[in-house]
């Protein structure tokens, strides 16, 4: 289904508009500056705050309900900056691999920060975008987002994307800026339409359906991604390979990027080892979710009560339904040990630990008590993360920093290249960083003029739901060209609007009658 999408989208924009830039490797071993090589694209990762301590998919409902400010606005969100549309306007959105589809322009009014989200840039203007008349949306048990589909060059770095499809939203609910999903579709790895990663590889920018993720800890700020390809001198030792947890085998029978934890330990601070959990006997262990959307961790209760215990200081937040604990330096405190299979990934006492900011000395344990298992930023903060879509697996390693050397992923059962990091033992300190404290609340400059929504918010939000739900359809290329970025509902497709009437499973069958007739139309 996704070539015959991308020949629509194709279709609608010469491909020769694409751009192809290749410049050199920074003189800089440590920078995590754009470049583009052939197969692969580093992009910085820049650490914002404004979004919600807790995660998108939680079913904790006193958490979806009662979240104060201290949780609601102090959440960090790892973005990059997207160049969309014709000319090409710089937007921030959130690198989300718990999600699967790019959607930009939040309502600044239903955020979590208003004020926060009102000054972050936006798209408003294009004269290559294609409305395609054609609405979808995302719910999530703690937001939503409902939008338009359209058409347009999305530019990562020097790579140019021929008409990717993405929403322009109308009506949102928590988010503060929008969002690039990276995961797989929830119902199945063949996409419904293009997403940004399927693109960059059926586009020839990338091999294969791969990207490599280093987050880093709050004291640098050189986290990167990049898209079809892996750095060896970001991680020590081996990847450890993980398949992904099969859609019938995961806690909700959905397509994501689950794998077993086999065991979860702390190092105290003098030395003391506390057993958090152990695999029981004959079972394959804790599926949890990589997903980079969540700035805490989330654990089942038995798991997470142990978790608490073995930090002496941790006191509970009734208002927040969090842990506060004692505030570390870098380097004291301890660790925390998650264990996969072969590979275990040491967590410091500082990275693990939320710092408040503007706050001093009030610091949150890095996870929360929820029935849905999620290791966020709190962990993925130490470790080097292979996400390989088309083998299915995920790879992991202890993330670190000695220089750069850049590989590309390549295509078939080995396209991760089996390189042992160029990294030996962790440092005490990172390589000269221009920021040493958390991330800045400051937004990043645009030439852009921020617009808030003046959308209005649908009377009647969706219902929440433990995990994003996608009701994504294609466009119909009789759909003419349009300047102007959708800020309001078009009429719904009816063949969607049919589809969804027989349930969510049945999308995918309108998608693809929705196709057919848009390629008919095209040929």
């Amino acid at each position: 289904m996704a070539p015959t999408l991308f020949a629509l989208a194709a279709a609608l924009v010469p491909a020769a508009a694409v751009l192809a830039l290749a410049p050199a490797l920074p003189s800089d071993v440590y920078s995590n500056k754009m470049v583009q090589l052939d197969g692969l694209i580093r992009y910085p990762v820049v650490a914002l705050e404004g979004g919600s301590l807790v995660g998108k998919h939680t079913k904790n409902r006193k958490r979806q309900t009662t979240i104060d400010s201290f949780a609601g606005q102090s959440g960090t969100l790892y973005t990059i900056s997207l160049v969309l549309g014709t000319p090409g306007q710089s937007v921030p959105v959130q690198f989300d691999t718990g999600s699967s589809e790019l959607w930009v322009n939040p309502t600044c009014s239903q955020s979590t920060d208003p004020a926060y989200c009102a000054v972050q840039p936006r798209f408003t203007f294009s004269t290559s975008l294609v409305d395609y008349g054609v609405q979808g949306s995302v719910t999530y048990g703690t937001g939503y987002a409902n939008f338009e589909y359209v058409g347009d060059f999305v530019r990562i770095g020097p790579a140019t994307i021929n008409q990717q499809i993405f929403g322009a939203a109308y009506s949102t609910a928590h988010a503060v800026v929008g969002i690039m999903g990276a995961g797989p579709d929830l119902f199945g790895w063949a996409s419904p339409y293009p997403f940004v990663i399927d693109s960059l590889a059926t586009q020839g920018i990338t091999n294969s359906r791969a990207f490599s993720m280093d987050l880093r800890g709050f004291d640098t700020d050189r986290g990167s991604v990049i898209f079809g390809g892996i750095d060896t001198k970001k991680y020590i030792g081996s990847l450890e390979k993980l398949p992904i947890v099969p859609a019938a085998q995961s806690p909700d029978g959905l397509t994501r990027f689950y794998v077993y934890l086999n065991a979860i330990s702390v190092t105290q601070a003098d030395g003391t080892v506390v057993s958090v959990y152990t695999t029981p006997s004959g079972g394959n262990g804790l599926a949890v979710l990589l997903d980079s959307g969540y700035t805490l961790s989330a654990l089942p209760t038995a798991i997470f009560n142990k978790l608490v215990a073995a930090f002496p200081s941790a006191v509970y937040v009734p208002s927040a339904d969090l842990y506060t604990v004692d505030c570390k330096d870098p380097g004291e405190g301890g660790s925390i040990e998650f264990t996969f299979a072969g590979k275990t990934i040491s967590v410091r006492y500082y990275d693990f630990i939320w710092h408040y900011p503007g706050l001093v000395n009030v610091c949150v344990l890095g996870a929360f008590e929820d029935s849905f298992a999620v290791l966020g930023d709190t962990f993925l903060r130490a470790a080097y993360v292979v996400y390989d879509w088309d083998n299915r697996n995920i790879h992991l390693a202890q993330a670190e920093d000695c220089g750069t050397d850049l590989v590309a992923i390549g295509k078939g059962a080995a396209a991760v290249p089996s390189i042992v990091g160029g990294c030996g033992a962790p440092t005490s300190s990172a390589p000269p960083s221009s920021s040493t404290a958390p991330p800045s609340s400051s937004a990043p400059p645009s030439s852009s003029v921020p617009v808030s929504s003046s959308a209005p918010v649908s009377s009647s939000a969706p219902p929440s739901s433990s995990v994003p739900v996608s009701s994504s359809a294609p466009p119909s290329s009789s759909a003419p060209p349009s300047s102007s970025v959708p800020t309001a509902a078009a009429a719904t497709s009816s063949v969607v609007t049919a589809a969804a009437a027989r349930g969510v499973a049945s999308v995918a069958g309108a998608v693809g009658a929705l196709v057919v007739a848009g390629v008919l139309a095209v040929l």
